[in-house]
């Protein structure tokens, strides 16, 4: 069994090892490694000046070793920083002046647009009346006299199916940046009353981890209803934090491979509400 770590973010991995530059919330260094392989998927890494004491010296040797730290990280971490370090060949610097009219705040922004959202899941019948959401009683009971209802962060429809509003944070290769999604996922009714609950008292819950099927149909990528995952609750305020299960699908790979600036390019510029001459 290989070495483990213990990690306030992504539980316990296998341990890896980088350059001190790396373990920094740092971008655009450079990744450096040798090739993973089934026996070491997690190579020690490298920045790219780091990478110059290596080439000067013939290679890690005790010289090279002397100029240089070495830092422990878990996996989920060593693969967040390579996303974050690899050099892409196409950047999003040339968008720093972009300036582009929201169609929801009607406010003019600058730079990339990095936020896309949807107001409703796929499952919200388009032609029916908002509704009101559940109220949470004195006596801790919930009126859900309401069976449909939709509001910027909960959504029943027949008292049956039950969905929440939340953010998929895609890091985007060679930057500290993030491309939000801003969709909905499913909830079980137990679920679903605990958040409306804890949004009522303005207290923390429990549970912070919840089953979810993903309830909106992403633009650019094959379709994504149904895709598993994992809602994470955060502090009271915060919309939670959707975490996709692995698997071969573009936007799984995505999420934690990474999404190139070129992709994220394309994304905003299809999203982008037309613009006022």
């Amino acid at each position: 069994m290989p070495d483990t770590v213990q990690c306030t973010i992504h539980g316990e991995t296998q341990q890896a090892f980088v350059c001190s530059h790396l373990a920094e919330q740092s971008h655009g260094l450079g990744f450096n490694r040798e090739d993973p392989s089934a026996d070491d998927p997690f190579p020690d890494a490298w920045c790219d000046n780091c990478e110059l004491i290596r080439a000067t010296h013939d290679g890690w040797n005790d010289e090279s070793e002397k100029l240089t730290t070495i830092k422990l990280l878990c996996s989920g971490c060593y693969e967040r920083t390579r996303i974050r370090n690899t050099k892409p060949n196409v950047t999003l610097d040339d968008l720093a002046g972009l300036q582009w009219k929201c169609g929801s705040c009607e406010e003019w922004h600058t730079g990339p647009m990095l936020d896309v959202g949807f107001d409703s899941p796929h499952y919200w019948p388009e032609d029916h009346e908002t509704g009101s959401r559940w109220t949470v009683l004195a006596s801790g009971a919930i009126d859900s006299s309401c069976g449909t209802f939709l509001d910027a962060d909960y959504c029943a429809v027949d008292n049956e199916s039950f969905f929440v509003r939340g953010v998929l944070e895609v890091p985007i290769v060679g930057t500290g940046e993030d491309f939000r999604w801003g969709i909905w996922g499913s909830l079980s009714r137990v679920n679903f009353e605990t958040l409306i609950r804890a949004d009522h008292s303005g207290e923390c819950i429990e549970k912070r981890e919840m089953f979810s099927w993903l309830s909106t149909s992403i633009p650019n990528y094959s379709e994504t209803l149904s895709l598993k995952m994992t809602v994470s609750i955060r502090e009271p305020g915060w919309r939670p934090l959707f975490i996709l299960e692995r698997s071969d699908h573009p936007l799984a790979k995505e999420f934690y491979e990474g999404i190139t600036p070129e992709r994220v390019k394309e994304i905003m510029f299809r999203a982008l509400p037309p613009q006022p001459e």
